[in-house]
C-alpha cells in the first residue's frame, strides 16, 4: 500500500495533522471489526500504520501479514462451520487490543473490554480484560462494580481478587462470603491489612470469618496465639470491645473444641489472656481513653507511662476517671493490682461524687472510636515483643505486692515493714539478675538505697534513687552475648525494678 492509497483509505488529504489521523482511524475503527470485516480491518489498520510512520520517519510494520493469518479463522468459520466458538470470538478480541496504536486514549482499551464482556459474559478472561483496563486509567469505581458484577454473575474468583486489590470496599456481606469460599490463611491476612487500614469493625469480623473457616482448611496452620492476643489488644485499643469480646469467646470456644485450652493455659501467653479478659470485663462506656491506656500498657510494657498517664486523666477529668477506675477496681484485679492503690483507691477522689452504676450499653450500640494517633501495623509483627516484660511485672514477681493485700475480711493496708521487706527482696531479685561483675556497683547501690527508706531518709532516697536507676537501666541493658534466654533476663530484671520503684514509691511518695 503506498501512501496515497494510505490517505484515500482513510479519507485524509496530504495536509492532514497526525491528531486528525489517529482520531478518523478511531472513529472507523468503530465500523471496521475484525471479526466482522477482518480485510477491511487489515487495510485500515496498514494505512494508519503507514502514515504515522511516514510523520514519524521510521518504517511501517508489517501490519498485513501478521493480520492475515488470523484472517481466515474469522472470515471462513462462520461460513463452513457456523458462528465462531468463544476461543475465536475472544481471539478476535486480542487482535484488537494488539493492534491499538500506542498513543491510543486510555478508555479505548476499556470500550474494547466492555464489548467482550457483553460478547461473552460467561469468559472470565474478558473480566479481566475490563477490570485491568479500568484500573489503568485510574477508574477505581467502575473497576470495583466490574469486580462485584463478576462474582454476582457466576464468577466466585473475582471476590477473592477484589478483597486483596479493595479491601477497604468490601461489605460486611461480602466478607462473610469470602469466609466460605477463601481459606483461612487469607483471611487472617485480611483481617491484618484491615487493621492496618484503620478499618476495625470490618478487621474484626474478618478474623471471626477466619476463625470460623479453619475447620475447612484443617491443612493450614492457625495463627500464633501471640497474634491473635495482639490482634484482641488492638481492637481494644481502636475502641472496639464489642468485636474483642466475639473474638475472644469464638477463640476460647474453638481452643476448647480442639482441647487446646489446656495447653494453651500453661503457656505464658496465658497471662496475656487473663489481661485481655480483664479488658473485655469493662463496659462499652468506660472512658475510651483509658481502655487505651490498659491495651498500650501490655501491648508495650510500659507501665509507669501508663501511671503517669492515668495520674493526668484523674486530674483532667476527675468524674470519668472515677468510673472508669471503680470498673478497674471491681472488674481488674491484675490491672488493679499493677497500677497500684495510689491509683485505684477504696473510694473516688475527694471532692467527687461517686457516679451510679452505668447502664449496660445496647447490643446494638457502636462504642465510641477514639482518635489512637498511631499506625495500626505494629500488631502484626512486635506489637507482643514487650508482653512478657510487663506479664513478669504484674504477675510472675506476685502480682499483690503491687497493691493492697487481700485477707478474709477485705482488702487491708500493707504495713510500712512489709514495704521495707518486699523493697529488699526486689533489690535482691534486681541485684541476681545483673549479669557477672557488672552487679557490683548497682547491687550497692540498691541496698543503700533501701536502706535510706528503712531509715525514713526519703529526701536523699530521691538522689540516690535517679543515680541507682541509671546506672541499673544501663546494665538492664546489657546482656551477655552467650546467654541462652536473654529476654527472660530482661523481663526479670525489668520486673524487679518496676517493683521495687513500686515499693518505694509506696514508702515516700512525696519523693519518689
Amino acid at each position: 500500500m503506498t501512501l496515497e492509497e494510505a490517505r484515500g483509505e482513510l479519507g485524509v488529504t496530504a495536509e492532514a495533522e497526525p491528531e486528525l489521523v489517529r482520531r478518523t482511524y478511531l472513529r472507523m475503527l468503530k465500523t471496521r471489526k475484525p471479526e466482522v470485516d477482518p480485510q477491511g480491518f487489515a487495510r485500515l489498520r496498514e494505512a494508519y500504520e503507514l502514515l504515522k510512520a511516514a510523520h514519524d520517519g521510521t518504517e511501517a510494520p508489517r501490519t498485513s501479514a501478521a493480520l492475515e493469518q488470523v484472517a481466515p479463522a474469522t472470515v471462513d468459520a462462520p461460513h463452513a462451520s457456523g458462528p465462531l466458538s468463544a476461543d475465536a470470538r475472544l481471539d478476535t478480541f486480542r487482535a484488537r487490543f494488539s493492534t491499538l496504536p500506542s498513543d491510543a486514549p486510555t478508555d479505548a482499551p476499556v470500550l474494547i473490554a466492555r464489548e467482550a464482556v457483553e460478547a461473552l459474559p460467561e469468559a472470565g478472561e474478558a473480566r479481566h480484560w475490563l477490570i485491568k483496563a479500568l484500573m489503568a486509567s485510574n477508574r477505581k469505581e467502575e473497576a470495583t462494580q466490574a469486580f462485584r458484577d463478576a462474582f454476582n454473575q457466576g464468577h466466585p474468583e473475582f471476590l477473592l481478587a477484589f478483597a486483596q486489590t479493595f479491601p477497604q470496599r468490601l461489605t460486611e456481606a461480602e466478607i462473610n462470603l469470602l469466609g466460605t469460599t477463601a481459606a483461612h490463611p487469607f483471611l487472617w491476612g485480611l483481617a491484618e491489612e484491615l487493621g492496618t487500614s484503620d478499618d476495625w469493625d470490618k478487621a474484626g469480623q474478618a478474623a471471626l470469618v477466619a476463625l470460623a473457616a479453619i475447620k475447612r482448611h484443617p491443612e493450614h496452620p492457625p495463627p500464633k496465639p501471640t497474634w491473635v492476643l495482639a490482634f484482641l489488644l488492638q481492637l481494644h485499643l481502636n475502641g472496639r470491645p464489642r468485636e474483642a469480646r466475639a473474638l475472644q469467646a469464638s477463640y476460647s470456644a474453638w481452643l476448647e473444641a480442639e482441647g487446646l485450652l489446656d495447653a494453651f493455659q500453661e503457656q505464658d501467653e496465658a497471662w496475656v489472656w487473663r489481661l485481655v479478659q480483664e479488658l473485655a470485663e469493662l463496659d462499652d462506656d468506660v472512658s475510651p481513653g483509658v481502655r487505651k491506656l490498659l491495651a498500650d500498657a501490655v501491648l508495650n510494657g510500659n507501665l509507669e507511662n501508663t501511671r503517669e498517664q492515668m495520674r493526668a486523666y484523674r486530674r483532667r477529668e476527675p468524674e470519668r476517671a472515677a468510673h472508669a477506675l471503680e470498673q478497674i477496681r471491681a472488674r481488674c484485679p491484675s490491672f488493679q493490682a499493677a497500677l497500684g492503690e495510689s491509683l485505684v483507691p477504696k473510694g473516688p477522689p475527694p471532692g467527687v461524687t461517686r457516679p451510679s452504676p452505668p447502664k449496660k450499653a445496647p447490643a446494638d450500640a457502636k462504642p465510641p472510636a477514639p482518635d489512637t494517633g498511631r499506625s495500626a501495623s505494629r500488631y502484626t509483627t512486635y506489637a507482643l515483643a514487650s508482653v512478657g516484660v510487663l506479664m513478669a511485672t504484674m504477675v510472675a514477681v506476685g502480682v499483690m505486692t503491687f497493691g493492697p493485700k487481700s485477707g478474709p475480711g477485705g482488702t487491708e493496708e500493707v504495713t510500712r515493714e512489709e514495704r521495707v521487706s518486699a523493697a529488699r527482696e526486689a533489690a535482691r531479685v534486681l541485684c541476681a539478675a545483673i549479669p557477672g561483675t557488672d552487679s557490683k556497683e548497682a547491687c550497692t547501690g540498691l541496698t543503700k538505697l533501701v536502706d535510706s527508706v528503712e531509715a525514713e531518709d526519703c529526701p536523699d532516697v530521691s538522689r540516690k534513687y535517679m543515680k541507682v536507676l541509671a546506672v541499673v537501666q544501663e546494665q538492664t541493658a546489657r546482656v551477655p552475648a552467650n546467654e541462652q534466654d536473654p529476654a527472660a533476663r530482661q523481663a526479670r530484671m525489668t520486673a524487679a525494678r518496676f517493683r521495687l520503684t513500686d515499693e518505694l514509691r509506696g514508702l515516700c511518695p512525696q519523693s519518689l
